[in-house]
């Protein structure tokens, strides 16, 4: 069945970043739903990192590595030897905007016999921006973008003081282009380790306060995920 084009707007978007959570280990028998759940059968899907890949039968489709994402649907029954590790998702709750570029250095290989400059490709090279208004009660909470950056003093109401340190350690980073959990529709979205580093805080009159920071990638290469959502029995 052909799929329905949809051209994106910027609203499509939203950013998440993730932790790792529990690792669980296939046995060739049980679903990832029971083994989430133990004993009973659970909703098991969701994002999970490539914790191991079986030699034979493996669940895991061919192509993917270790550390990658895998969007699992919760019903696949993992072999043995295959290990999955959640990644416990928060929503970026003050982030208005996000760009991922990827850029590709040249290399001029021209020889005086050449007419015309001849190039070859380079590496890659992969950056972006994650602009936020700053919102309080979400940007200065201890898993908030701020502590990203700097170190974090936090004093309740109650006089509770919890200092956040700046730890300089790089997050998971799913920057969606379509967030979408309809049946039959589509979602999308490139998944990536980087750093959140820089800052830009502050405001003007008349304007919302921003604040915005860069990120660089590290760990595997970014991958982009286009994910059709299954369609309601029945349908």
């Amino acid at each position: 069945m052909p799929r329905e084009e949809m051209p994106l707007v910027g609203d499509d978007g939203l950013i998440m970043t993730g932790s790792k959570g529990t690792t669980y280990e296939g046995d060739g028998t049980k679903t990832l739903n029971r083994l989430v759940g133990g004993e009973n059968d659970v909703d098991g899907g969701g994002m999970y990192l490539i914790a191991a890949i079986a030699s034979t039968d493996s669940v895991i489709p061919k192509g993917m590595k270790v550390g990658e994402l895998y969007p699992a649907l919760g019903t696949e029954v993992l072999a043995t030897g295959d290990k999955l590790t959640k990644l416990n998702l928060t929503h970026v709750a003050d982030a208005t905007g996000w760009q991922f570029q990827i850029t590709q250095s040249e290399i001029d290989v021209t020889r005086l016999k050449d007419n015309f400059k001849k190039y070859r490709l380079g590496k890659k090279e992969a950056t972006g921006t994650v602009n936020s208004i700053m919102t309080l009660g979400v940007s200065d909470e201890s898993a908030g973008i701020v502590a990203k950056t700097m170190k974090l003093f936090r004093r309740d109401s109650e006089g509770n003081v919890t200092v956040s340190e700046l730890e300089n350690t790089p997050v998971f980073f799913l920057g969606y282009v379509r967030k979408t959990s309809t049946p039959g529709e589509t979602e999308a979205f490139v998944f990536a380790q980087v750093y959140l580093y820089n800052m830009n805080l502050g405001g003007s009159t008349g304007n919302a306060q921003s604040y915005d920071s860069s990120m660089r990638m590290t760990g595997m290469d970014p991958v982009f995920y286009s994910l059709d959502i299954p369609a309601l029995s029945g349908e």
